[in-house]
């Protein structure tokens, strides 16, 4: 689904290790949400949650999207800028991002194997 290819979505991070694979990936959608979703398996899942699976999905409305985006400082284009602010270990700070700024998002998450 975030094959590089596809003009409206990015990577923000996938990462593997022989114990855990850390994914987060944006889309953003043709009704002009902006999709978050990500994936974490392993050991460092386990530690944390007692299993070894967490996944969630965040969702920016269509209506706030120009609100993050004026967040990042730029009018440019918003994948763009997600990837150059939040890649590889900057993905962690992404929440903590929409959360200081006010971004409205919904959120959807399940930890379980």
């Amino acid at each position: 689904m975030f094959g590089r290819s596809r003009k409206n979505s990015v990577t923000l991070r996938e990462e593997r290790t022989p114990e855990d694979y850390r994914f987060l990936g944006a889309t953003l959608q043709k009704n002009g949400d902006l999709v978050f979703e990500g994936q974490d398996l392993g050991q460092s899942v386990r530690k944390a949650f007692g299993c070894a699976e967490y996944e969630w999905v965040w969702t920016v409305k269509a209506p706030d999207v120009d609100c993050l985006r004026r967040a990042l400082g730029s009018r440019g284009d918003l994948l763009a800028l997600l990837k150059k602010r939040f890649s590889g270990a900057n993905a962690a700070g992404l929440r903590s991002f929409l959360e200081e700024h006010e971004i409205p998002f919904e959120s959807w998450s399940r930890i379980g194997d």
